[in-house]
């Protein structure tokens, strides 16, 4: 859609009205009405070589104390530019305030450079920088000068940047103040441009008198011998977790440990179609790993998500971890049922104050404990973790004696032992190495007769 051809065709039709032929000013009318309904549905791709700053989609977005109409010439071509070097992703969507590259054009970049103060006052893009920060794949290069502005040397200079990979967006030597970004260099020094303001794409056809010298040199994505703006392909990516972790579980206050993990990258490049990866480790490039909910000093599951940006196309996958210690106890006099299902179920065993379990298995805000006389699941919230203490060797309740109530707590739990299933205790782990006074590796009434003599 050439919105430049419509201004041409407005033009026609209020001269054809001055001169009174009505039947050309229907035929015109025609011809806008068409063409103004065709790019309804144009498609970026197609039309970006031909946007106007005169564009009524766009030509009253303000710019400074001006607006894209009257002054916006350069920000159009910079637009031109993004489109055609293949820069904008994912990351300049985000900036820009879009969500698709269709809805990317002249006022949306003029927008951006407005919501970061990117104008003076009278219209002008107060920082060469400005373009980085919103499309962070094109690179502010230089503003500068031709050597020599007759077409045979300006043609040579423009090849020599353009061939180190540079986009040129340059003024015309019209009189005044006008930029334009140039597509390609013939070997017969012709050039092609696409113009903010001109139908043709022939420099010397518009301007006669040539460039006026001064250039703006930019990077994007693509150099301007690689640019094929249109996708060949619907871009589309997927991330597909290849193998897990190591570890998933981790005792409280540990670290998370990504080693061993691995993902499967598959998807559509929107130039050279399907294509498929092999398993790569989680921190590898175009990689990005999201783990900030995870806690290592509170007991849960966490989600850990998993990030690929192509640049063309994003996604992300997730999986769990989970923080324990294994072993809890409970603090309150009330009773915590252990029920055959999560939240539910037969009621297998209660467990009473002070009554210490080995979790086995985790699922949310559950944990399951298992042996040969009861399993089932239990609340974790209504469970405390235990701490592990460097006990001295008979000291059970680690008060810095080994006394009778070290005693008392030795024949308490052999007494229990006989009653309690063997997966439920009421010492901790570290009580039982403390209570093994003889050290034999086994709590029994050894260790008490061994207390006898001791205490």
């Amino acid at each position: 859609m050439q919105h430049k051809k419509i201004i041409g065709i407005l033009t026609a039709i209020v001269t054809a009205a001055c001169c009174g032929s009505a039947g050309t000013v229907s035929a015109a009318a025609r011809a806008v009405e068409e063409t103004s309904v065709s790019s309804d549905s144009a498609s970026v791709y197609s039309e970006y070589r031909e946007w106007s700053q005169l564009d009524p989609r766009w030509g009253n977005t303000p710019m400074g104390g001006t607006t894209i109409r009257r002054s916006g010439c350069l920000i159009t071509s910079l637009a031109i530019m993004a489109v055609h070097s293949g820069s904008i992703d994912s990351a300049a969507m985000k900036n820009l305030g879009i969500s698709d590259i269709e809805q990317f054009n002249p006022s949306v970049l003029a927008n951006a450079y407005t919501s970061v103060g990117g104008f003076s006052g009278g219209g002008a893009i107060s920082s060469w920088g400005t373009i980085h920060t919103l499309i962070p794949n094109i690179t502010w290069g230089k503003d500068a000068y031709l050597k020599n502005t007759s077409k045979k040397a300006a043609a040579a200079e423009l090849t020599s940047l353009m061939d180190e990979g540079w986009h040129i967006i340059a003024r015309v030597n019209n009189g005044g103040f006008h930029w334009v970004y140039i597509e390609s260099v013939g070997e017969d020094g012709s050039i092609t441009m696409c113009d903010p303001a001109m139908d043709t794409h022939d420099l010397y056809e518009g301007y006669p008198s040539g460039l006026q010298g001064e250039y703006w040199a930019l990077k994007g994505t693509n150099a301007p011998n690689e640019c094929d703006a249109a996708p060949k392909y619907e871009a589309a990516l997927g991330i597909e977790i290849t193998s897990l972790p190591e570890r998933t579980v981790f005792n409280c206050g540990e670290e998370l440990d990504l080693t061993g993990g691995t993902v499967t990258l598959s998807g559509v490049d929107p130039k050279t179609g399907e294509w498929t990866g092999e398993p790569v480790p989680m921190d590898s490039e175009n990689i990005s790993v999201d783990a900030s909910a995870y806690d290592p000093n509170t007991f849960g599951s966490y989600d850990i998500v998993v990030k690929a940006d192509m640049g063309y196309a994003s996604a992300e996958t997730v999986f769990q971890v989970t923080v324990c210690d294994g072993e809890y106890f409970v603090s309150d006099d009330s009773p915590v049922a252990v029920y055959s299902e999560q939240g539910g179920g037969t009621m297998q065993f209660p467990l009473k104050k002070g009554n210490v379990v080995q979790i086995e298995e985790y699922s949310g805000h559950y944990g399951f404990i298992a042996s040969e006389d009861v399993s089932g699941w239990i609340d974790m919230s209504q469970l405390e973790k235990t701490e592990a203490h460097v006990h001295v060797k008979g000291d059970i309740n680690n008060d810095g004696v080994v006394d009778k109530y070290d005693l008392s707590l030795l024949n308490s739990y052999l007494q229990n032992r006989e009653q309690l299933p063997d997966c439920i205790s009421t010492l901790t782990a570290s009580q039982l190495e403390a209570a093994d006074l003889n050290g034999d590796g086994s709590v029994d009434l050894l260790d008490v007769r061994e207390f006898l003599t001791t205490i």
